[in-house]
Parts: C-alpha cells; structure tokens; sequence
C-alpha cells in the first residue's frame, strides 16, 4: 500500500521527502554521535571545535558573499539555458575570492591568529576548506532544483557517516582531540568538496562567464549586512564566551544550545506543510482562519518545549555527561527561542507574499547589534548562561517587529482593521517566558519535575484532537 502511494507521487513530492529524510539524517547522525565525542573530548576541546565552525561560518560568508543562497536558485531561473556555465562561474568566483582571503590571512597571521585563538595550522585547513566547499553547495542546490534527489541522498548519507566513523576513531587516537576532530572532519569536507569541484568545472566547460559573475555579485552585495546579522544572532554568542569566559564554556554552552535546537527538526517539519496552505489562505484572504492556525501552531510547540524543557536535564545526562551538566540552564531559553524564531518565520512567509521583505534587513541588524550589546554586559555579570537568554530577548524582538510591520501594512494593503489577534499571541508569549524561567529554578527537585512533566502530558492528551485538526488543516491545499 505505501509502495503503491509512493510511486503515485509526483516527483516534486518524492523530492521533498527524501531531501527531508536527508535532513533528519544529518541530525540523527549529530544526535547520536554527540554522546561519543563528549566523553571522548574535554570541554576545552569540544569548545576548539565548536569555535572553529563558528569561525568558518563567518570566513564564509567573506569568501562566498553568500553566493551560495537564494542568488543562485535565481541564476537557475535567469540562466536556465545555460546552468553548467552559471554553476562553474559561481565556483570560480569563490574559488578567487578564498584565495584572497587566504593570501590576507597569510600577510596578517599573528593578528588573526590572536583574534580567533585557533594555530596557523587550523586556520590554514579552514580556507583548504573553504576553496572546495561551495562546489558541494552548488551541486546540492541544482540537484535539489532539478528534483534530482537520488544522488544528493546517497551523496549526504556518505559524508555524514565517513565524517562521524572517521570522526570518532581519529579523536579517540589523538591527543589533541579537539584539533583532531577539527582536522578529520576538513579532510572528508576536502575530498567531497573536491570531487564536486572537478566535476562542476568539467560540466560547464566555461571556467568564468562575466555577465554572470557581475549579476550574483551585485546581487549579494547588498544582502551581506542581513547574512551577517543572521550569523551575529545564532553563532556570535560562542565566540564572545571564548574571549569573555573560556575556550571550555564555550564548549559547555555549544553542546546545551545544540541540546535545544533539537526542536528545529520539529519546527522545519511544521513550516515545510504550513508555507503552501499560508499561501493559499492568503489567496483566498481568509485572515481569520490563517491567524487561527497560525497560533495553534504556535500552542503545539510551546508545548513541546515545555516538555522538552522539562527533560533537559535527562537531556544533558544523555548527551554530554557529567562535564557538561552545569550548562542544563541554557536549554530552557534555547528551546523557547525555537518557539519564536517559528513565530519570526510564519510571519516573514506574509512578508514574502506581500513583498514586504525590504524590512528584514534593518530588523536583522538592529537584532544582531543588540545581542552582541547584551552579551557584552550581561556574560561578565553571570556567565555563559546570559548569552542563552540575551539570544532569546533577541528572538522575541525579532519576531514582535515583524509582527507589527507586516499587522500594520497587510492592514493598509487589504483594507481590514484587524490583520492578527495580538492580545493571545502577548499572553502566549508571557506565560512561555515565565515557564522557561520557571522550569530552571526546579530542576534540583525531582518530584516539583515529574508533576510538571505529569500536567503538561495531560493536557497534551486532552487536546490531541485540536493539535491533528490543525496538521490535517495545513494540509488541505
């Protein structure tokens, strides 16, 4: 029966679900090998490795411009004709533009070195990875448009397990685990990255087209500060703990805020079925059933981080040990912030609809200078454990200022008084912060523990019906 159901997909459907399955393997992956290299590594060493991702994510959006975002699902469109030649002039400019980069670094070594905390030798396997990179980006992109799922599976499947098995068994050879960890993992990333390089290269026959360089950089350019902005608010926080705290909470709080974001497998499964219904309701301006839904998606995962919230320590337990449990308080806020990151998400899906995406921009900055403010004073007041909160009051704004501009313009542009029911959605957001409080100052005490886990259940349970009416809601296109 499911056999028979699968092949009378379409292949845009087949393509959703197996891009989702490979999702779900990169994290299942992450989850379960979590547990090894926390017990195998330090916390000193597991925070090497978390600063170093938190580096290369900023070095490449420097060495990519980010031309490996939605600027290229719009070259695939512009340039449908001629996509070899795109996809290879992408990868030739990133190429460039890492050498660059990797030849400023080389001139001013001592300084960056100091900056980062990380030796030559990582800094110099950062940019070997950064050169081949962008060619899996690219290559995954254009599969995924095409609905070419086959290999992009077999591709993600291979690498996410050679990266963890290697992974492991080098870290538990090495002494210096950490560094050990970072070095496996830019040599599997290398020989993907370079096979994809060579083969992007050798499909579009023409190294550099100009009209095509020209049209994504120019593009990007302006996008930068938002791509920034993004980073600052979701990776910032753990540099800022190296060089106000220590390399070894860093290394704590990584491991709690990987904990806690957990709940974006949850939350990206709830956006993939809610954007086309969003759409759809718009279409049809039914506001009011549009609104409806949208907070019930909200109640149903305000409840599921209050439980999860309220397991974190077992949690901890599971995936860190006892080296990392102190930092059990940055789950709560973590996992909350997941609740309004949905909320900043279903809202800027209207933006898009209404063209009203101009606003995401100033409201990124404005957010991301704020949490590096707050982390700045409030890490040297009480620890790690602010950023995890600063992040949240970031989160919270974030999603209240879209809020408000797209309630205020949908208003104009459909002549309605009331676009959404602000006065529940403040409530809601009342009540979850309080708990996410809450919950932290009980989780010495077992039994206060159990009685919460006991009455969020129940009333889990009481409303089951309202919580499958509203998936089979979004479902109805």
């Amino acid at each position: 029966m499911l056999i028979k159901k699968y092949k009378e997909m379409s292949i845009e459907l087949k393509a959703t679900l197996w891009f989702t399955f490979c999702l779900a393997v990169q994290k299942g992956v992450a989850v379960i090998t979590t547990p090894v290299f926390t017990r195998l590594m330090s916390t000193q060493q597991y925070g090497q490795y978390s600063i170093f991702n938190s580096w290369l994510q900023i070095f490449s959006i420097i060495t990519t411009l980010k031309l490996t975002g939605a600027v290229f699902n719009k070259g695939m469109s512009k340039y449908k004709n001629d996509r070899d030649a795109y996809t290879s002039t992408m990868q030739t400019v990133t190429l460039l533009i890492t050498i660059i980069i990797t030849g400023i670094y080389l001139i001013f070594r001592k300084y960056i070195n100091e900056l980062t905390g990380l030796p030559t030798i990582i800094m110099l396997a950062m940019f070997l990875e950064l050169m081949v990179d962008p060619a899996v980006n690219f290559w995954t992109l254009r599969k995924r448009y095409e609905y070419q799922y086959k290999v992009v599976v077999i591709r993600t499947v291979s690498y996410v397990v050679l990266n963890a098995i290697i992974g492991i068994i080098v870290v538990a050879m090495s002494e210096e685990k950490g560094y050990a960890r970072i070095l496996s993992s830019v040599v599997v990333s290398f020989c993907f990255g370079l096979m994809l390089f060579v083969a992007n290269l050798a499909n579009g026959k023409k190294i550099l087209k100009k009209e095509y360089a020209v049209f994504a950089i120019t593009f990007n350019i302006p996008l930068l500060l938002h791509y920034f902005s993004q980073y600052v608010l979701d990776q910032f926080d753990r540099i800022m703990i190296q060089k106000m705290d220590s390399v070894s909470a860093a290394g704590k709080y990584s491991v709690a805020y990987s904990a806690g974001a957990l709940l974006m497998i949850i939350i990206q499964g709830i956006n993939s079925s809610l954007v086309p219904w969003q759409y759809k309701k718009l279409e049809e301006k039914k506001f009011k059933s549009l609104d409806d839904v949208l907070y019930q998606t909200y109640l149903i995962i305000l409840g599921t981080v209050m439980l999860f919230s309220a397991f974190a320590p077992e949690v901890m337990k599971v995936l860190a040990g006892p080296k990392y449990y102190q930092a059990v308080y940055v789950v709560p806020p973590v996992a909350l912030g997941m609740l309004f990151l949905h909320m900043y998400t279903s809202v800027a899906n209207i933006e898009f609809y209404y063209s009203l995406n101009k606003f995401t921009m100033y409201i990124s900055m404005v957010g991301a200078a704020l949490n590096v403010v707050l982390n700045y004073i409030f890490i040297k007041m009480f620890g790690y454990v602010a950023a995890a909160y600063t992040t949240l009051v970031c989160y919270i704004i974030f999603a209240f200022s879209h809020y408000i501009y797209v309630s205020v313009n949908v208003k104009k542009i459909e002549k309605i008084d009331k676009m959404m029911d602000s006065k529940r959605i403040v409530i809601l957001s009342a009540i979850s912060v309080l708990y996410c409080i809450g919950i932290s100052l009980v989780y010495d005490n077992t039994i206060a523990r159990i009685v919460i886990i006991a009455a969020i259940s129940v009333i889990i349970f009481i409303k089951r019906e309202t919580v499958l009416g509203t998936f089979k809601t979004m479902k109805k296109r």
